[in-house]
């Protein structure tokens, strides 16, 4: 976990004042922040900088972090962001050599404590939480502008390099190899959030080809090209492994009836990659290609649309919005439910826990989930407009063996980015067969 703003390890003769300060950081983040249950993530596991350089990416990233989460107003992650950066400033007070504005500086640093905590403090008001927070961030971020420009850019806009497998492994230039394993290094990025993170734009274009044209019951073979904004191909090595794969296609009909979850395979011309389906249902089927190139490190959803034969160009519209919080699949039984939501209306950019509980024919608990895709479940939500997706995953800690299995009850955050009906797949697998549960939710407009 960060180090975060704790009181145990700092210079002598710093004060009362900061040491009233850490301490109060301290038990708020605890309190409103409780650590799930997970396998290793970077928001929470980060390491302490070795380093100026690093330190600089840890507050770049996580003082950006804040903004982005201030945006989708989850503040619950913001005590973990502002964390981050107590021990990058514990670095940089170390590394100030005799530079002649060391003094000066050193109480600006120190400064920080206090200015984060106060944004912590705000995510917590009872009253206008968000603007609060939303108006001490801008102070706190134009501090650390201000800061930030005494140091030279080589210093203060360096990335960090790790190992995929052992992210520990840190590096200061791309071309270093892991010390551990030798593999290629990914440029380090720190999530905002561990329940959403707003997609980045599309940087690539995704071209669908089908063979036969798609007609329902007729499995067609799909050519997919991704390529970058300049034409340029996109290779399996420019992409991360994420979920035990670098392309998931997320493919649904215009009715939100008929979903497919295709990984798609490299064929021999570069940027070219095949899959197939059968599609069930009439028209054309949307594919959200979820990925995360590595030069970035950012998911996207990169959209396209798979065209129909001629004849079969009319699709079904949405044929019910209604709540349909249980369903099954061959005898396996999902049912939802929120146990903490205060109302019982779900709205917009709030996070809320969920909860998947799973039962066989005659109701019997089951707990047989096996491992699929790095997980005990996935689930994949399409708002009404085919504009917005959601990609979940359970809480709890990921299967590290072919050998284990989940349920009978799965927990979850939900988030909907936007207002509106929302078809829902839990997919899972048992007997090594895949199962696509349907359920489906109705998402008022944000809150106040």
């Amino acid at each position: 976990m960060p180090a975060v703003i704790t009181g145990c390890r700092y210079p002598r003769g710093l004060g009362v004042r900061r040491c009233l300060m850490v301490a109060l950081a301290t038990v708020l983040f605890f309190l409103v922040c409780p650590r799930p249950a997970i396998a290793h993530d970077p928001l929470l596991d980060l390491p302490e900088p070795k380093s100026v350089p690093e330190a600089w990416d840890v507050i770049r990233q996580s003082v950006e972090n804040v903004g982005k989460l201030l945006e989708t107003n989850q503040l619950k992650p913001i005590a973990f962001q502002i964390a981050n950066c107590s021990p990058a400033i514990r670095r940089l007070q170390s590394e100030l050599g005799d530079r002649a504005d060391r003094q000066e500086l050193r109480e600006k640093l120190e400064a920080m404590y206090a200015s984060g905590g106060s944004v912590i403090l705000a995510t917590r008001d009872k009253q206008s939480p968000l603007e609060k927070a939303q108006a001490l961030y801008k102070t706190y971020k134009a501090a650390w502008d201000a800061i930030a420009e005494r140091y030279p850019p080589e210093l203060r806009t360096s990335a960090v390099y790790n190992c995929p497998m052992h992210p520990l492994d840190r590096h200061l230039k791309e071309t270093d190899r892991c010390t551990i394993c030798s593999m290629k290094l990914n440029r380090r990025r720190i999530p905002s959030s561990t329940t959403y993170e707003k997609p980045g734009a599309a940087s690539m274009t995704l071209k669908l080809v089908p063979t036969p044209p798609l007609k329902p019951g007729v499995r067609s073979t799909i050519n997919a090209k991704l390529a970058r904004l300049d034409g340029a191909p996109v290779l399996p090595a420019d992409l991360l492994v994420m979920h035990t794969e670098r392309v998931h296609l997320l493919i649904v009909d215009s009715s939100l009836a008929d979903y497919h979850h295709e990984h798609p395979t490299p064929t021999a011309t570069p940027g070219e990659y095949e899959f197939a389906i059968t599609p069930r249902l009439p028209g054309e089927y949307r594919v959200f290609a979820d990925v995360v190139p590595g030069a970035t490190g950012v998911q996207e959803y990169v959209v396209g649309d798979i065209p129909p034969a001629e004849d079969n160009c009319h699709g079904n519209p949405i044929s019910d919005k209604v709540d349909r919080l249980s369903a099954e699949d061959r005898g396996l039984k999902a049912a939802l439910v929120f146990p903490g939501l205060k109302t019982p209306t779900l709205r917009a950019n709030e996070v809320v826990v969920g909860e998947l509980r799973f039962t066989d024919r005659d109701g019997t608990p089951f707990g047989g989930l096996e491992p699929v895709m790095g997980a005990f479940a996935h689930i994949v939500g399409f708002a009404e407009d085919r504009k917005t997706v959601v990609h979940i995953h359970p809480q709890g800690e990921e299967p590290k063996t072919a050998a284990e299995r989940g349920g009978p009850l799965l927990k979850f955050n939900f988030y909907a980015p936007a207002a509106g009906y929302y078809r829902l797949y839990v997919q899972v697998l048992v007997g090594g067969e895949a199962r696509f549960i349907p359920l489906g939710l109705n998402v008022a407009g944000a809150g106040k």
